[in-house]
């Protein structure tokens, strides 16, 4: 703090040491600058008293994420492994219905993960749901690869981009 002569005293920040200000939290009186203030519905805060926790919702901790991972994992190799039994027999004889199957195993795998995590919701679970949809689409080519088919076009490309288009939006 510094007095000028007959004048009012400067008061700074107290995080912030070159800001001057004249705000006070509303609970301990600590000088607060606009940068460092939370609104709270009793008046402005500093951080330490505005006790800014993140929601629920999007707090996901490391056991969480092994169990996404788990989920994405089995339900990414599971209906890999469901779409090439049942490709050939069904698949093939409708016009776009393994378009629309890897669409629906895109969105089974988010659903298989946000299921997992207690329906949790993050940047972090959407990679993995993503993650998951990449590994039944990589079964499926590298297996229709050995067989002679091929799944590797643009249409099953784009099918592949929507059905991770419809894990992430599961989470």
């Amino acid at each position: 703090m510094s007095s000028p002569p007959g004048g009012p005293t400067t008061t700074y920040c107290a995080r912030h040491s070159d800001t001057p200000t004249r705000l006070r939290c509303g609970k301990c009186e600590t000088l607060v600058c606009p940068q460092c203030m939370v609104h709270s519905p009793v008046g402005v805060r500093c951080a330490d008293c505005a006790n800014v926790t993140r929601l629920p919702t999007f707090d996901v901790s490391k056991p969480y994420l092994a169990r996404a991972l788990t989920a994405a994992i089995v339900t990414g190799a599971v209906g890999g492994v469901l779409f090439l039994i049942l490709g050939p027999p069904l698949l093939y004889r409708v016009p776009f219905m393994d378009t629309i199957a890897i669409i629906g195993l895109g969105f089974a795998v988010g659903e298989g993960v946000s299921l997992s995590v207690n329906r949790k919701r993050g940047n972090v679970l959407r990679y993995i749901a993503a993650g998951g949809v990449a590994l039944a689409y990589l079964m499926i080519v590298v297996t229709t690869l050995s067989l002679g088919l091929s799944y590797l076009d643009v249409f099953h490309l784009f099918a592949a981009a929507a059905g991770i288009y419809a894990a992430v939006s599961r989470l």
